[in-house]
């Protein structure tokens, strides 16, 4: 098989009709620049060139050739610049995988702290299921992951990360929890207490199965046994349950940070004590592949002690 330098010569003596300018063209000598085309010829099985009248003029083979070598560097030198292009940009590149409720509680208030340490870097942050997330971290699509990380491991758990930290390094970046909200009654009392009133059962607003939130949360309920919760809604994110609960159907398990301001206006209130709160953890984990540059830099960066990671690190629910 011919190489490309010779294509892209031969491309250039079709153009100029001349071997002494195609080689001052192509930098190279008029003998080495009669050899490559030689040897194209002798790849072609028969010449490329009329040498025979005043000017170089192409054969039907070598107007064949000079048809296919003009589509097959073009695509070659796109392709090039591509993976270069690709390869550049990935190296600028932070790339995080997270469940969508991170998009709502942490990213945020992190991205912009993060963005003044790392001037140079472009962030990409893609929001998904775990188990989704999971899959992007292993394929390498993205640099890590971030997510919510419950006391009793039962996320992990659930997407055979738990006991693997030598395989998936992670840092805890802050701390989070899932309280009891549900929206007031006209007394301004919860309109659906798990405590201190006998109301029957409670309308409970439940997470779908393949959200994350929703394993931590089941696995806590089994210490609450007495709860008489009836699961009449559902919702596989967690603003869906915020907007059921403000809606008044009943009291959903929601993140801290995402209902602050509902709690602080009293459109929600806490619909139990703070033993219903479920401690989470949010969790960094590095990909197993190789990082760009920008992106190692940053593990690097959280990994140390340092002042300014303290502060990148610093708990989102102070």
């Amino acid at each position: 098989m011919t190489d490309l330098a010779a294509l892209k010569d031969f491309l250039v003596l079709c153009q100029t009709k001349s071997f002494s300018r195609a080689a001052e063209r192509c930098h190279v000598s008029v003998s080495g620049l009669s050899r490559r085309i030689q040897g194209l010829e002798t790849w072609l099985g028969t010449p490329a060139f009329d040498r025979g009248k005043a000017s170089l003029e192409l054969t039907d083979a070598g107007r064949q050739l000079q048809s296919v070598a003009t589509e097959v560097t073009y695509a070659l030198e796109g392709l090039r610049k591509t993976v270069r292009h690709t390869l550049e940009d990935r190296s600028e590149q932070i790339r995080f995988t997270a469940p969508h409720v991170m998009s709502a509680i942490f990213f945020p208030e992190w991205i912009p702290r993060l963005h003044s340490e790392f001037k140079s870097a472009r962030f990409n942050v893609a929001s998904d299921n775990l188990p989704e997330c999971m899959d992007a971290l292993n394929s390498g699509n993205a640099d890590f992951l971030v997510t919510l990380v419950d006391d009793a491991q039962a996320i992990l758990e659930r997407v055979g990360l738990r006991g693997r930290e030598t395989e998936y390094p992670a840092i805890v970046l802050g701390n989070e929890q899932l309280i009891p909200v549900c929206a007031p009654d006209a007394a301004g009392r919860p309109l659906f207490p798990l405590e201190g009133r006998d109301t029957g059962p409670v309308s409970f607003l439940g997470y779908a199965g393949e959200c994350s939130l929703g394993w931590a949360l089941d696995h806590a309920l089994l210490s609450f046994p007495l709860l008489n919760l009836v699961r009449y809604h559902q919702s596989s994110l967690a603003d869906g349950l915020r907007g059921m609960a403000l809606s008044r159907l009943g009291v959903a398990w929601l993140p801290e940070t995402m209902v602050r301001n509902e709690l602080n206006s009293k459109t929600l209130m806490r619909a139990g004590g703070c033993q219903f709160n479920i401690p989470l953890q949010v969790c960094i984990l590095r990909s197993p592949s190789r990082l760009g540059a920008q992106a190692d830099a940053f593990w690097l960066r959280m990994a140390s002690p340092s002042v300014v990671t303290t502060n990148l690190r610093e708990s989102i629910a102070a």
